[in-house]
């Protein structure tokens, strides 16, 4: 007979470092960060799975677009059930102290406003389950102040916050949730071309570049917080020297798109 298994406790014990050592996932070591080709989907390149031992979190910028906890990579990475999965985690090694402690360490106080700043909108709900389909969770829509908007212009779509460098509120996008076209919105008068979503959040260590704001709110949902999007299909000259521009201000050296 098979005995239950408590996962906090499993995640506790076994690191998801440790975790991938068990996998056989070869990583190298980026600042906190580490990072190789992702194991599940083989897609991205040789940097696209990002483990964060810290934050006890892993995510693929390839073709999976998602992560998880030491339990979740390897059922993904084994392609079976969680149990299995954290069977084989509490049979193997098991005796290693925990090095991650989840995410304990997020701070998800919403940014504040600035008086020129817009009013945020209150009825955004962040429990939406659409939204929590797309793979944001009410802890992420609530620490980038976004949710399904049941009313206004974005009525219908999941409304995200755009601020500029310093923290300011400036408009919201309407990103869809069920396929609609086009896949992002804005109300009138807002050029997306002159903003970087999520830039007023960046601070020193390696930049990430995706193309789809809800892509930097599934990155964060695992762990990694260095992310940015443009808002545009194509990108102008203008939005690259705006990038340019933020990677000096927080000493980001490096920068990786995917």
């Amino acid at each position: 007979m098979s005995h239950a298994i408590d996962f906090g406790e499993l995640k506790q014990r076994v690191s998801i470092e440790r975790a991938a050592e068990m996998l056989g996932i070869k990583l190298t070591r980026s600042g906190p960060q580490l990072r190789g080709p992702c194991p599940i989907c083989k897609a991205g390149g040789d940097r696209a799975f990002v483990v964060t031992p810290a934050k006890g979190l892993y995510y693929c910028f390839g073709a999976c677009g998602k992560g998880g906890d030491a339990i979740t990579m390897a059922a993904a990475v084994r392609n079976c059930s969680l149990r299995e999965a954290a069977e084989f985690l509490a049979g193997k090694d098991g005796v290693h102290s925990a090095q991650a402690k989840g995410d304990g360490s997020r701070n998800d106080s919403p940014q504040p406003m600035t008086e020129k700043g817009l009013r945020p909108l209150d009825y955004l709900q962040t429990s939406y389950e659409a939204v929590q389909a797309l793979g944001v969770s009410q802890e992420t829509c609530v620490h980038f102040g976004a949710g399904f908007a049941p009313k206004g212009i974005m009525r219908g779509r999941f409304a995200i916050p755009i601020h500029d460098r310093a923290g300011t509120l400036l408009a919201y996008c309407g990103r869809a949730v069920n396929n609609e076209s086009p896949s992002l919105i804005f109300p009138n008068g807002f050029d997306p071309r002159g903003a970087i979503f999520n830039a007023h959040r960046i601070v020193e260590g390696d930049l990430f570049l995706v193309r789809d704001p809800l892509h930097a709110l599934t990155a964060h949902e695992n762990g990694i917080e260095n992310v940015v999007a443009f808002l545009t299909e194509n990108v102008t000259a203008l939005q690259l020297e705006q990038l340019a521009a933020l990677m000096d201000e927080r000493r980001s050296e490096n920068l990786e798109m995917f």
